[in-house]
């Protein structure tokens, strides 16, 4: 009889698990398809997840990018909503970006056309927001959904924009390259939510010079793996993020004193979005030049 009452108990317990596993498989498939048409915005990531997508950025920045070096990363606010707004320069960039917040959950705008398959899985799980560019409509449900991201988050949330909304290998700024849709929508979540939004803008800098690879990847090399390390179609030896000082975009009109001391930014998005371009650029310098100080240190 106790054999009975312990195979049932086991029995049930497996037939409980596997209910649960179906119901979050269910729910989850049903969140994918709905990210992959754009301008979604999934559930909010969870802890474990957070340690996971972590670790995957880690693992492929140790193998892909090689040591990646974040200076002013005490410049991130410490309290208050934000938007994360690097230069776009590789595919490498996510690792960087998860190496400058760690842990904490986040959304981030991605392209439609990179949801798909197992990554439409990943990125669902991570709080991504696909936008569709092909269309102005997918473009538009996007804005809205980053703006819901943001402005309905909790008194920490944020959101990683990349203003270009393309990739840059050749590391040039150029004004034209980038959209002022982010300070559009840190002005209008900074009304929805009455208080201020920071952004962050990053600066990014890879080494391609050979001569600045590590002992690891020179293993690599000597080996004759050459593929190994060009999941992403080129080789990089290390990366450098200097991230620059906050921008404050608020609810109101901002003050005339904080806009020329460079605290806030102009309340006209063109005209914020100039600032930021000028900021990034001096950023861009900053990095560039402490990867220099390391190859001359070699």
């Amino acid at each position: 009889m106790q054999d009975v009452l312990t195979y049932t108990c086991v029995a049930l317990f497996v037939w409980l698990f596997a209910s649960a596993i179906r119901g979050r498989h269910e729910f989850w498939s049903a969140e994918v398809l709905k990210v992959r048409e754009g301008g979604y915005v999934p559930p909010e990531p969870y802890f474990l997840t957070n340690i996971l997508c972590r670790f995957v950025c880690f693992t492929l920045g140790f193998l892909e990018v090689g040591p990646i070096k974040i200076v002013g990363k005490e410049r991130l606010p410490a309290h208050g909503p934000r938007i994360i707004a690097p230069f776009h320069i590789d595919a490498g960039d996510a690792s960087i970006v998860s190496a400058l917040i760690g842990i904490s959950p986040m959304y981030y705008l991605i392209r439609t056309t990179e949801v798909l398959g197992y990554r439409g899985w990943i990125a669902t799980m991570t709080g991504a927001i696909a936008v569709d560019e092909e269309s102005q409509e997918g473009r538009t449900r996007a804005f809205k959904a980053a703006v819901t991201a943001l402005s309905s988050g909790g008194p920490h949330a944020q959101l990683v924009i990349f203003p270009q909304g393309q990739l840059v290998p050749d590391e040039v700024i150029r004004r034209r390259d980038f959209k002022s849709g982010t300070m559009t929508i840190a002005k209008i979540c900074a009304r929805k939510r009455k208080e201020p939004i920071w952004i962050v803008p990053v600066g990014v800098h890879y080494k391609t010079d050979p001569a600045q690879a590590t002992l690891f990847q020179k293993i690599v090399q000597g080996l004759g793996f050459k593929k190994f390390r060009n999941l992403f179609g080129h080789q990089n030896y290390g990366a450098f993020a200097v991230v620059g000082k906050p921008f404050k975009v608020t609810p109101k009109a901002p003050d005339l004193d904080e806009i020329c001391r460079g605290l806030a930014l102009d309340d006209d998005a063109e005209k914020a979005t100039d600032m930021y371009v000028k900021r990034l650029s001096l950023l861009q310098k900053s990095a560039l030049k402490q990867s220099s100080k390391k190859l001359l240190k070699r």
